[in-house]
């Protein structure tokens, strides 16, 4: 890995701990974009940051200010994007073009890093472009400065005795509306499925007290349904009340179910007819939510469980071990031979040959036991219960076997091998980050002795002692 001209990071902040080598390769190892700023110019990117950019190489983005490429929706009314992010507790919803011309969606998150002056940040960015296309709106945050509400991706409406007093452009759009007075003036009811007619008539004030979020049915000028989720704040209170109205899409957030159900119950006082229809939407949501939380704890290629859930899972054993006097181990395989056919033979090959692994890896472990993967050709296996360190030989020695077994691509074949570090709890660390670091040490001596082989850790690897980078 070529090192980028960033190494007081290591010294600062969250990374005060770790060398300047480790938190570039720790960079590198996320499968999201990590980028860090000095006075508003990109200092290092990470690999995750150039692909999203689709950027040749780093020196096509290091010294690039961050304004230009990332500013998106947010450079025409913000000076400074990177302390007004610095700001958001939430992660940020932006466009972004990349650099081939493409426009993507990306969730930052900013966070200073002070010890390298004022004007430092370090950027953590994740591509949500594949959600915007599948329709499902990007959340922004509820403390939204007012200036910026016209250009909120949320429906924003003003509403006084029913009636919409204004409307935002996103709200415009949503309805396809292409004159403003063909919202503003109207009543809200013009823009509701008629079995929620009168919900938002009269005083909305117990609805806006509660702080909940309401599920309705919408539709836009031409009678297109729109499904929303509704949060309601009093602008002015008296006589005739103000409420601000914002709507977005809830057909594919993860809360989308406890709002419906948490809303039910106050919806039932308003509406009195409870269709067939209804139970069904209710249903189908539900449905969505535990597809959404699937979503996030699993591997969207392989359908094993993701990092997250793996690092989740192998703090369990830990636990468990540590109560019953066993052991726990960890095994970090990394693919050899991977990259030539993925390059020879096409990415959907590669795709295939990584699900044929995944497979075989689940296959023979035990049920409680996990395969996960981790991205790219690297897999994790935990394995709980151990009574010796010994009892991994038997299992590393199998995976060894079935993966290097030829595996079928349409009408040619592929065979890769694997090299495998091991590490065991209490043996080599005590918690899932020291375990990790030990597997992944002990893979690359694996790497640098001739690859499809296994090794387990000693206990001794420095993150400091990691060779700068990987050829698999």
């Amino acid at each position: 890995m070529t090192e980028h001209p960033a190494p007081s990071i290591a010294n600062t902040g969250i990374f005060a701990t770790i060398p300047a080598k480790a938190v570039c390769r720790m960079m590198d190892a996320s499968m999201d974009m990590m980028c860090v700023c000095v006075d508003g110019k990109i200092r290092h990117i990470n690999k995750a940051g150039l692909e999203i950019l689709r950027a040749d190489g780093p020196q096509t983005v290091l010294g690039q200010s961050f304004q230009d490429l990332f500013g998106g929706d947010l450079a025409g009314a913000v000076d400074d994007v990177l302390a007004f992010l610095d700001g958001e507790a939430d992660a940020t919803p932006l466009r972004v073009k990349t650099l081939d011309g493409s426009l993507i969606s990306l969730r930052l998150k900013v966070q200073a890093l002070p010890d390298l002056g004022p004007g430092a940040y370090v950027v953590f960015g994740e591509d949500i472009t594949r959600q915007v296309e599948q329709g499902e709106t990007i959340k922004r945050s509820e403390a939204r400065f007012r200036k910026l509400i016209d250009h909120a991706l949320d429906f924003i409406c003003v509403l006084q005795d029913g009636v919409i007093t204004y409307v935002n452009q996103a709200g415009m759009k949503m309805l396809k509306a292409a004159y403003e007075d063909e919202v503003v003036g109207q009543p809200i009811n013009e823009f509701l499925h008629h079995d929620y007619q009168g919900i938002l008539d009269g005083d909305l004030r117990e609805f806006a007290v509660a702080g909940e979020l309401i599920p309705l049915h919408m539709h836009d000028i031409s009678q297109n349904s729109i499904d929303v989720e509704v949060g309601i704040t009093v602008l002015e209170d008296g006589v005739h009340p103000r409420f601000m109205l914002e709507a977005r899409d809830i057909t594919a957030q993860n809360r989308a179910v406890t709002a419906l159900r948490t809303s039910i119950d106050t919806l039932e006082m308003r509406v009195e007819m409870r269709t067939r229809e209804l139970q069904e939407e209710v249903q189908v949501r539900r449905t969505a939510e535990e597809k959404m939380r699937h979503m996030a704890s699993h591997d969207g290629l392989t359908g094993l469980p993701n990092r997250a859930l793996c690092m989740d899972r192998l703090d369990s054993a830990i636990h468990h071990a540590h109560r019953t006097g066993k052991k726990c181990a960890l095994m970090f395989v990394d693919l050899d031979g991977f990259k030539p056919i993925n390059d020879n033979l096409g990415h959907d090959m590669g795709d295939a040959l990584l699900k044929e692994i995944a497979g075989r890896l689940t296959s023979n472990i035990r049920e409680n036991d996990t395969a996960a993967r981790f991205g790219g050709d690297e897999f994790v296996l935990v394995l709980s219960g151990l009574e010796t360190v010994e009892n991994v030989v038997p299992v590393a020695e199998k995976v060894l076997t079935v993966v290097r077994k030829p595996v079928a691509l349409g009408d040619k074949t592929g065979q890769v091998g694997a090299s495998i570090g091991i590490a065991v709890y209490p043996d080599h660390g005590e918690t899932p980050e020291d375990l990790l670091k030990q597997a992944d040490f002990a893979m690359y001596k694996v790497k640098g002795s001739g690859k499809n082989n296994f090794i387990i850790a000693d206990g001794s690897a420095e993150m400091s002692a990691y060779d700068g980078g990987r050829d698999r």
